[in-house]
C-alpha cells in the first residue's frame, strides 16, 4: 500500500504539481481520481496490466487549503477486467483563483464511487453523492448527464469505446467552467483473451472416394492411396512391407 508521503503535493499560485502519471500500455488499467486545470492529479493509484495482474490502494490523499480529501482509494487491473473504487469523498475547491465559485458545500460530496469493466462490460454506483448539494442517483444510466447552471456539467456513468475497441466508464466526471476537470473512479477494458477476432482454422478433410494427392483410383477399398479413407480415421496408414535388394559395400 502506498503511503500518503509518496502522494504529497506542492500548492502554488493555484496550480497543484502532481506526481506524473505512468505510462500506459496494457489494455486493462484503473485509476481512482484524476483531475486536470487549475488543480493538477496524477492518475491515482493508477494500474494497467502491461505485466499481468496487478493491484495498488492508497489510504488516504488531501492536498493543502482543504481542496481535496479522499480516503480507501483502490485500483485493479487484468485480462478482461479492471475495477476501481474510492470512498469519503470531498472536494472543495471554491479557494482556486480563476474558479469564481463560491460555494456553501462542497463540489462533489460522496461516501462511496465505484466504476468496474468485466469482458467489455461496464458499470458504476455512487452512494450519497452530491454535486453543489445536487443529490446524485445511486446507479444512473449511461452517460447520464448533470447540469449545475452557471458552475458545472457532470456526468454520471461515463462510457466511451476507444479506436482498439476497448471500453472505458468513468464513475463520476465534471467539467467546471472549462477551467478544470475530475475524473473519479475511472476502469477500462478488453474482452478477456482478445485475439482481434480471428477465427480459428479448420484444416480440410477429403470425402469419401476422393482422390488422393497422388491421383489414386475411385475403386481402391484397401484405402492404400494417400486420400483413401486408411488415413481419415485419425491415425495413420498400417506400413506395407516391401521386398527389396539391400547392396552391401565395403
Amino acid at each position: 500500500m502506498a503511503g500518503v508521503g509518496a502522494l504529497s503535493a506542492v500548492l502554488t499560485a493555484g496550480v497543484l504539481i502532481a506526481p506524473a502519471a505512468s505510462a500506459t500500455g496494457g489494455e486493462n488499467s484503473a485509476f481512482a481520481i484524476a483531475a486536470d486545470g487549475l488543480l493538477k492529479v496524477a492518475k491515482t493509484p493508477f494500474v494497467d496490466d502491461t505485466n499481468g495482474a496487478s493491484e495498488e490502494s492508497v489510504a488516504h490523499l488531501d492536498v493543502p487549503e482543504n481542496l481535496l480529501d479522499v480516503r480507501a482509494l483502490n485500483a485493479r487491473a487484468g485480462d478482461g477486467y479492471a475495477k476501481a473504487s474510492i470512498a469519503d469523498v470531498r472536494v472543495d475547491i471554491s479557494a482556486l483563483p480563476d474558479l469564481g465559485l463560491n460555494l456553501a458545500k462542497p463540489l462533489v460530496a460522496a461516501e462511496a464511487i465505484e466504476a468496474s469493466c468485466d469482458n467489455g462490460v461496464a458499470s458504476s454506483s455512487v452512494a450519497a453523492a452530491s454535486v453543489a448539494g445536487i443529490a446524485l442517483d445511486v446507479t444512473a444510466p449511461a452517460n447520464t448527464a448533470v447540469e449545475v447552471p452557471g458552475l458545472a456539467s457532470v456526468t454520471l456513468n461515463k462510457q466511451v469505446t476507444n479506436e482498439d475497441g476497448s471500453t472505458t466508464v468513468t464513475a463520476l466526471s465534471v467539467e467546471v467552467n472549462n477551467l478544470q476537470t475530475l475524473d473519479l473512479a475511472s476502469a477500462t477494458c478488453s474482452k478477456a483473451g482478445d485475439d482481434d477476432g480471428e477465427e480459428p482454422t479448420t484444416p480440410p478433410t477429403d470425402d469419401n472416394g476422393d482422390d488422393g494427392d497422388n491421383g489414386g483410383d475411385h475403386g481402391d477399398d484397401n484405402g492404400s492411396d494417400d486420400g483413401g479413407s486408411g488415413s481419415q480415421s485419425g491415425h495413420a496408414p498400417t506400413p506395407t512391407p516391401v521386398k527389396a535388394h539391400l547392396d552391401v559395400t565395403g
